[in-house]
Order: structure tokens, then sequence, then C-alpha cells
């Protein structure tokens, strides 16, 4: 199979996954407490940033696609720490209006992102802590070095990105897509769901990314 075709291939089965995934809150309900308004925005905004990945790398501007991963991952572990670990009080600061003192209250009373993740692995599910962990662990420098325009960036600029990488990020941010599913089901009013979105991986492991790097 052709290179390019390949990573058609893998954009329209991750289509297919999102579309599966989030097919499943059709009918479903959720409470208007901040607790849940910060877990649909924070999965919104995840997914957001998945969707536009892949179209960056379908229009051939992976770098940009690389800073969104960074982005996605972000999102999905602040909705992770709402949705475990996070006390009713600091949750009001995050969803409260808009002002320009709201958003220094909210800044200096959130926690590092270090410490949301320690907290997810002190109150959360251990698979949860795991992944969020092992994608920290092999992919946020270079990440971190693309968003800053460093020699990741500079590197990919001159040389560019083989496609054995490209699918990869597409694969991780597939695996973040379907936190974020996961994350969602849990806070909604349907007690089996979690469950039937968690199961999805299997038929999906084709375009999810299923072991470390």
């Amino acid at each position: 199979m052709p290179e390019t075709a390949i990573l058609d291939w893998l954009i329209g089965r991750s289509e297919e996954l999102e579309s599966e995934l989030f097919g499943q809150f059709e009918n479903c309900s959720f409470s208007g407490d901040n607790k849940s308004m910060a877990i649909l925005a924070m999965c919104e905004i995840a997914l957001e940033h998945a969707t536009s990945l892949r179209e960056l790398i379908r229009i051939g501007l992976p770098t940009s696609a690389m800073g969104l991963l960074r982005l996605q991952y972000e999102a999905v572990v602040r909705a992770i720490w709402v949705l475990y670990a996070a006390p009713d009080g600091l949750i009001a600061k995050l969803v409260a209006p808009l002002t320009p003192e709201s958003a220094q209250i909210a800044s200096n009373a959130l926690p590092s992102f270090s410490n949301m993740l320690k907290e997810i692995e002190q109150k959360g599910p251990p698979g949860a802590h795991r992944h969020l962990s092992e994608f920290r662990d092999y992919s946020w420098r270079p990440l971190n070095s693309i968003v800053h325009s460093g020699i990741h960036a500079v590197s990919r600029q001159k040389e560019g990105y083989p496609v054995d990488h490209l699918a990869r990020t597409i694969m991780q941010s597939n695996n973040l897509v379907h936190m974020s599913a996961v994350a969602l089901a849990c806070q909604s009013s349907d007690g089996a769901l979690a469950t039937t979105v968690a199961a999805l991986h299997t038929k999906y492991a084709d375009c999810l990314q299923l072991k470390s790097p």
C-alpha cells in the first residue's frame, strides 16, 4: 500500500472510531452541575484537537498537528482530573464566567499539570493513570520541543516526517479520543455506558496504539 494510502486509510478508520464512540451518547443525558459542565467542555476541546490534527496531517501540515497532540493530551488529563480528583471548589473556579478576575483566580488555584497527574494516580483508576503517564514519558519532551520550535521542530522541518511517525501520532490521538469518551461515559446518567465505550478499543485496535512506542 502506498504511504499516502496508509495515512488515508488510518484517518478514515479514525473517523469511524470517533463516530461510533460519540454515537453512543445520542440518547444520553448529563446533569447541569459544574463537574459535568467541566468534563463536557474538556472532552469537546480534546475532540476538536483530534479532528484538527487529522485534517492538518491530511493537508500536509504535520508540525502544527504535533502541537495539537499535546493540547489534546492536556485537555484529556484535565477532564480525567475533574472526573476523579478535583474538589468542587476548584471545579467551580474552572467553570466560572470569564472575567480578568476569574481567570486570575483559576490560574492561581488550579494545581500544576504534574500535580494533576499525581492526584489522578491517587484517586483515579490505575489504567487511566498508566496510559497518561506513558504518554508523558514517551511524548512530552518531543512535543514540547515542537511547540516551542526547538530541535525536534527544526529537524523535522528540514528532513520531513516519516509516515510511521505520522501514523503513530494519529494512533496516539485516537487513544486520547477513546479516553475522552470513557471519561464522558463515566459522568453520564447511563451506568452501563462506560463499559460499552471502553470495550470498543478491541474493535478498533487497528487504529489505536495499544503498546508503548
